[in-house]
């Protein structure tokens, strides 16, 4: 006679041993199990809020093959939709990522009932979206809309692309609300512009050929990036002047900008600072980047308030980027050796 295994009656255990046991799994195992029964269900949505879960980062990915993920710290569970019917169900593991294949013939309607049943099984809440507009251009503002009945604000919200898409950007942005982030890395003409909603901790552009100094002077953000630009050397120390004397910008905290020529740097060089004495190799080391510092200064607002002005090397320019980091309790102890 064959032994056969027996599956482990986890639902006739005791309740606060149930939760225990829930307590201890991940993304995948809590959602899977929720989905056993109503009662599991309802034990999977209560372990899902409690302290040890709450730190899970619910996304969505809209590409060629879009996906839904979880994230805790650099752990990442993903639900990829995928059209080949050979990889359906199929798990991938590496170091940092579990990966699951989820077939659908339609990769959209895939996505939309994954949200859905995440959202539904888990009432998780989304916070990150991004999306490509190359791969889905016909279904981008339909996706985007039908998105918004599950939720009109995400914390971070990144657009993608290589086409012109200011009438994609502009809508995507008035349809949902991005609260902590937002990240533009797709290509926008020169009469392009943003009406910010509110305040932002992080702004990214990659291509901010259309921000002139009046539209940077007027972006809502503690921390700015910014890689092509058009800005002039007079404009970009008109920039730096004007918050020298407190009259833009108070709340700054980071600004980085991919600098185009030697005037560039020459501009800033012509701010008034301070000079920083340092030997050998140091860095600027902050939450958001560690990086060698070529040169650097110290500027200082009227009112007292100081920062570092660097100048590092970058990908994207022979003649690097210049960062602004003010300093505060936190960074005092920024630039290490």
């Amino acid at each position: 006679m064959e032994n056969q295994a027996k599956a482990f009656p986890i639902l006739r255990l005791p309740i606060i041993v149930i939760q225990e046991v829930v307590s201890m799994m991940n993304p995948f195992e809590i959602l899977h199990f929720s989905l056993i029964s109503r009662i599991a269900k309802l034990i999977g949505q209560m372990c899902w809020r409690n302290s040890r879960h709450i730190d899970y980062r619910f996304d969505v990915e809209i590409s060629e093959e879009p996906f839904i993920a979880f994230t805790k710290g650099e752990r990442r569970w993903v639900y990829e939709i995928t059209t080949e019917m050979d990889k359906s169900d199929q798990r991938r593991n590496w170091t940092d990522i579990e990966l699951q294949y989820k077939y659908y013939e339609n990769p959209i309607g895939g996505l939309k009932t994954w949200i859905q049943v995440v959202q539904k099984t888990l009432k998780a809440t989304l916070q990150y979206i991004r999306i490509n507009i190359d791969d889905y251009p016909t279904q981008n503002r339909v996706l985007i809309d039908w998105i918004k009945t599950q939720t009109s604000s995400v914390e971070k919200f990144v657009i993608d692309g290589s086409k012109l898409a200011d009438d994609d950007v502009t809508y995507f942005l008035n349809t949902i609300t991005a609260k902590w982030g937002l990240c533009l890395d797709t290509k926008l003409s020169d009469q392009f512009t943003i009406n910010f909603s509110r305040a932002l901790a992080a702004f990214y552009v990659h291509h901010g050929e259309w921000i002139t100094v009046v539209q940077l002077l007027l972006i809502p953000a503690l921390s700015i990036s910014i890689v092509h630009s058009s800005l002039t050397p007079q404009e970009l120390k008109v920039f730096f002047e004007l918050w020298m004397d407190s009259k833009y910008h108070e709340k700054l905290r980071y600004f980085d900008i991919v600098l185009k020529s030697e005037q560039h740097l020459e501009a800033i060089a012509s701010l008034p600072h301070t000079p920083i004495d340092k030997e050998g190799s140091w860095y600027l080391d902050t939450w958001f980047y560690k990086d060698m510092v070529q040169a650097g200064v110290e500027i200082t607002r009227n009112d007292g308030a100081t920062a570092f002005l660097g100048w590092f090397e970058s990908p994207h320019s022979e003649f690097g980027l210049i960062r602004f980091c003010l300093y505060s309790n936190e960074l005092n102890n920024a630039l290490t050796a």
